[in-house]
C-alpha cells in the first residue's frame, strides 16, 4: 500500500502544507492539494485509469505521487500561486489604485486628511486600538504530522489503547483483592 507524501514548506514566510495521495484502484488517481491552516488553496489531480491493469501498478502510482507532490511543491516555491495565496490570504498589495484626488485638485495617497475647524486648528485623529498581540501561526499539522504510514499510526493507538485497558483491569483486580482480603 502506498501512503502518499506530506511536506510543510515556507514560502513567503507562511507555512504551507502539500499532501498527495492515491484514492486507489477503486478510484485511480492521484490528488495533491495545497493547504494553508486546513484549508485547500488549490488541487492537482492525475487519473491512471489507463494503467490499473499494470503489472508495476504499485510503480507507476508511486512515481505518480512523487512527481505531482514535486511538481506542486515547484508551482508553490515559484510563484505560481502567489496570485491566489494574495487573493485567499489578503497578504499581498492591494492591486487597485490607491490614489484619490482631494477636494483641490492634489493628489493624495488615498489617507484621508483631516478638514480643517473653521479656527484654522485640525481635529486629532481618531484613535486607533493597538493590534493584539497574535502567536505565530502553526503550520498545518505541527506536532501531529508523522513520517510514519497511516496503519502503523492507527496499529500504535490501538496498542496504547489495548495496554490501557490491560492497566485498568490489573488495577481493579487489585483494588477487589484488597478489598476482600
Amino acid at each position: 500500500m502506498i501512503t502518499g507524501a506530506n511536506t510543510n514548506v515556507r514560502h513567503r514566510g507562511i507555512i504551507f502544507h502539500v499532501q498527495t495521495e492515491d484514492s486507489g484502484r477503486a478510484n485511480p488517481h492521484v490528488i495533491s492539494h495545497l493547504y494553508h491552516h486546513g484549508t485547500i488553496l488549490a488541487s492537482q489531480k492525475t487519473e491512471y485509469a489507463d494503467q490499473v491493469d499494470s503489472e508495476d501498478l504499485e510503480g507507476v502510482v508511486r512515481g505518480l505521487i512523487e512527481t505531482q507532490h514535486k511538481t506542486m511543491l515547484k508551482s508553490l516555491t515559484g510563484g505560481e500561486y502567489d496570485d491566489l495565496i494574495d487573493m485567499r490570504l489578503g497578504t499581498g498589495e492591494e492591486k487597485s489604485d490607491t490614489a484619490a484626488t482631494a477636494e483641490d485638485g492634489r493628489q493624495t495617497d488615498g489617507i484621508e486628511t483631516p478638514t480643517p475647524m473653521p479656527d484654522g486648528s485640525r481635529p486629532a485623529p481618531p484613535a486607533q486600538a493597538p493590534e493584539p498581540a497574535q502567536a505565530p501561526p502553526r503550520a498545518f499539522g505541527e506536532g501531529i504530522v508523522s513520517q510514519k504510514p497511516l496503519d502503523e499510526v492507527i496499529l500504535e493507538y490501538l496498542a496504547e489503547k489495548a495496554r490501557d485497558r490491560a492497566a485498568d483491569r490489573a488495577d481493579k483486580s487489585a483494588q477487589k483483592s484488597r478489598s476482600s482480603g
